[in-house]
């Protein structure tokens, strides 16, 4: 196409490329726009954070929760949400509202956004809860998926688990499983090694 063809097809079809330029242009704007609305809503939510983590220190129970509702409810995209429900679960458990503390571990072992770890550590948590409910089959339930990354721990919690349900061969063999899991030098093998040796004794 020469130039003077190249002319007179932009001047037909002037009020088409007009429009098709607006278009690109607004959707680059709302690309950028919600990018930028995008980190301002993480960097809010890192600020409410920090306030709920201040806070929770300081005793301050009521404020915490007030930070970490608005961090699950109006920031709910963001990292910071699923760490908040970890806060809301612990306070929960803390105050004896159990279905509270594992609605909000399920919703993270739920959550499409939250990192295998995450889901992992909930997973972990509420197993935990449910052992200190004396719901010692329910905790085991909890960990039919194993994580080896958090080997120790799950095979601690089932061993824990199995001393409740008085199953001591099955106790003996995930504590020792937890121990192999860890570096030779770790302390923690100690503490695993004294609730080997407690099994069977009557309390």
């Amino acid at each position: 196409m020469t130039g003077p063809e190249l002319s007179e097809f932009l001047y037909r079809h002037r009020v088409s490329v007009i429009a098709g330029i607006i278009i690109v242009l607004l959707a680059a704007m709302g690309f950028f726009g919600y990018e930028k609305y995008q980190r301002h809503q993480v960097e809010r939510a890192a600020v409410l954070y920090n306030e709920l983590v201040d806070t929770l220190v300081a005793g301050q129970t009521s404020t915490a929760r007030a930070s970490a509702d608005t961090l699950v409810h109006q920031y709910g995209h963001t990292p910071y949400a699923i760490f908040a429900r970890f806060f809301l679960a612990r306070m929960d458990s803390e105050s004896n509202q159990i279905p509270a503390a594992e609605a909000e571990l399920n919703s993270v072992i739920q959550a499409k956004n939250a990192p295998r770890g995450l889901k992992s550590i909930a997973t972990l948590s509420l197993a935990r809860l449910y052992l200190d409910q004396k719901q010692a089959q329910k905790a085991l339930d909890m960990l039919k998926a194993p994580d080896a990354a958090f080997a120790t721990l799950q095979n601690e919690i089932q061993g824990d688990a199995y001393v409740a349900l008085h199953q001591d061969g099955k106790a003996m063999r995930a504590y020792q499983a937890a121990i192999a899991a860890l570096p030779a030098a770790d302390p923690y093998r100690s503490y695993l090694q004294m609730k080997m040796a407690n099994i069977g004794v009557a309390p």
